[in-house]
């Protein structure tokens, strides 16, 4: 008996073999699966997103946020290079391996890759570059490139006449001509490409809000994997992609933190890798942070302080305050925009002097020299105005009007709010009563675009190549966010020049012209440029941060 109790009481190895097999096998798999999402983890980053997007569509993507979604989504005939040397963009094959100019530019002949497609599987040919500048140049369709095609033939002035521009050589081969005497770029025709196949099916009036906006058909290094309104929106590197490389960053996730506070707690914890718009007096505490890196980039935003030539809302009534280059010379004398560059900026940026960037290396004049902060020079040139304080009130009069208005601003941008301040009390010290008004970004826009400021400070992200018409130009149609209603012949005389064939030295010559001519009549005050300042986590490698996008060229980006 003792020796069966031993038996029975031992140990029977053959009945939990088969649940220890399942058990390691579970092991293995588990191990395996958090092997494969830890590789999946490390080709993932995360982008700090203050504002969600409107539309994934290249038709209609106005801001900042949307452009650099469109940048990885969608492609162009080619790739859009900054060359900062020369300060210019320079062109590098894309979806046309290579192209030629005719001898006189009056076309352009393009070689499309054959193994280029939609993320629906179709490829891509010479038809989608016609109907995209077709699609984009129709007036019916309000796209965000209206009013663009001045160098093509067209329908009225505006739609591309298909006939008279594209000739179809083979389903890779397309010539496009310009019309007589026009002064065509490689820009005009550099445009995100559309599917034909899916956006053809729509009237031009059904296109901005049909479900393609939301689910697109695309051709870039990523398509879309989910959109999360006011969340996130997911984007994964397309395998089917000629620019794929398994090595390099498979999903860029945008997450949308509207409160900047928190996108710089989050970056600081690793929540986020990347994130623009940092603010200056951040800097020395994320560079404390081993994980993070601090780049900037200068040249394309500056801030000013906007006076309307005319009496708000009445068009070619002179303003009383404002009308005069002079005076408005004086309050740029008395405004100590070197004060708000190094107490707010703290050095990430420079004073402006006109709207030209000196990051346009060619165009650019040195020889300009910024009006420098002096207060008794603005109150002699006030006073030769006829601004004097008469009765000892502190505040300047003429013609029994007192010099006291409203600076609008919008809400929630600390580095205007910041500016208003100091540009209040500098006005003040000369004779001058400001009233700081802030006003939600909408009801600010509506204002400026309806003309209905005196005073205002707001910004400017510059085009690249240059354009200064829409800003300047007094034609109404031209300048259509020329918001401070300067009038300037000579101005309009050379901004006009600059749109006809002219060689390049005489370009610029004008260009210089121009900014000489800003300079003497001062049409509003020129604040700073202001750096772009952009922090990563170290874990990003081979990174080149670009003037033209945050995020261009991030399918080459690579995790260390």
């Amino acid at each position: 008996m003792n020796m069966t109790k031993k038996r029975n009481n031992s140990p029977n190895l053959t009945q939990y073999l088969g649940p220890l097999i399942i058990l390691l096998v579970l092991i293995f798999l588990f191990v395996q699966g958090c092997s494969q999402n830890k590789s999946v983890d490390t080709k993932r980053i995360v982008i700090g997103a203050q504002n969600d997007v409107q539309t994934i569509n290249p038709m209609y993507a106005f801001n900042v946020m949307e452009g650099n979604l469109i940048d990885l989504l969608f492609l162009k005939p080619a790739e859009e290079i900054w060359n900062d040397s020369l300060g210019r963009i320079d062109f590098a094959p894309m979806l046309a391996k290579k192209w030629e100019w005719s001898k006189d530019s009056s076309s352009i002949t393009l070689y499309l890759r054959d193994d280029v497609h939609w993320s629906d599987g179709k490829q891509i040919t010479v038809d989608d570059i016609i109907f995209s500048l077709e699609v984009y140049s129709n007036p019916k369709a309000d796209t965000r490139f209206s009013g663009q095609f001045n160098n093509f033939n067209t329908i009225d002035g505006e739609k591309i006449d298909t006939s008279k521009t594209f000739k179809i050589i083979s389903p890779n081969i397309l010539t496009i001509y310009f019309k007589k005497g026009a002064l065509p770029s490689f820009l005009n025709i550099n445009l995100e490409i559309l599917p034909k196949h899916i956006w053809s099916k729509y009237s031009p009036k059904e296109l901005e809000t049909a479900k393609e906006n939301f689910e697109p058909v695309t051709s870039g290094a990523f398509k879309l994997k989910k959109w999360q309104k006011e969340s996130s929106i997911i984007i994964d590197a397309d395998s089917s992609s000629f620019l794929f490389n398994p090595d390099n960053v498979q999903e860029i996730i945008f997450k949308i933190i509207p409160d900047y506070t928190s996108r710089i707690t989050q970056l600081k914890t690793g929540e986020i890798d990347l994130m623009d718009n940092v603010k200056s007096g951040d800097v020395l505490g994320l560079q404390s942070n081993n994980d993070l890196i601090i780049n900037s980039l200068r040249g394309r935003d500056y801030d000013y302080v906007g006076w309307n030539n005319n009496v708000p809302g009445k068009s070619g009534k002179s303003n009383k305050f404002f009308s005069s280059p002079e005076v408005r010379k004086a309050l740029t004398y008395a405004i100590n925009r070197e004060e708000i560059l190094h107490s707010f900026l703290e050095g990430y940026g420079e004073i402006c002097k006109t709207p030209v960037s000196p990051m346009f290396k060619s165009y650019f004049d040195k020889s300009i020299s910024a009006y420098k902060y002096d207060p008794q020079k603005s109150k002699e040139i006030l006073a030769r105005n006829g601004w004097v304080d008469k009765n000892n009130t502190g505040v300047l009069e003429k013609n029994n009007v007192k010099f006291e208005f409203y600076l609008y601003i919008n809400s929630g941008n600390p580095r205007r709010e910041y500016a208003a301040t100091i540009i209040k009390n500098n006005l003040k010290a000369v004779g001058i009563d400001v009233t700081i008004q802030k006003f939600e970004m909408g009801i600010f826009v509506n204002g400026l675009m309806n003309r209905k400021f005196n005073a205002w400070i707001a910004g400017w992200t510059i085009p690249v190549p240059i354009e200064l018409n829409p800003y300047w130009n007094s034609d109404k149609d031209k300048g259509y966010l020329n918001f401070s209603s300067y009038h300037n012949n000579e101005v309009d005389s050379l901004l006009n020049e600059l749109k006809e064939r002219i060689p390049d030295s005489e370009r610029i010559d004008v260009y210089k012209k121009l900014q000489n001519t800003f300079h003497n009549d001062e049409p509003v005050t020129f604040l700073y440029w202001f750096d772009n300042i952009i922090a990563c986590n170290k874990k990003l490698d081979k990174v080149k941060f670009s003037i033209l996008g945050l995020v261009k060229n991030a399918w080459e980006w690579e995790i260390e």
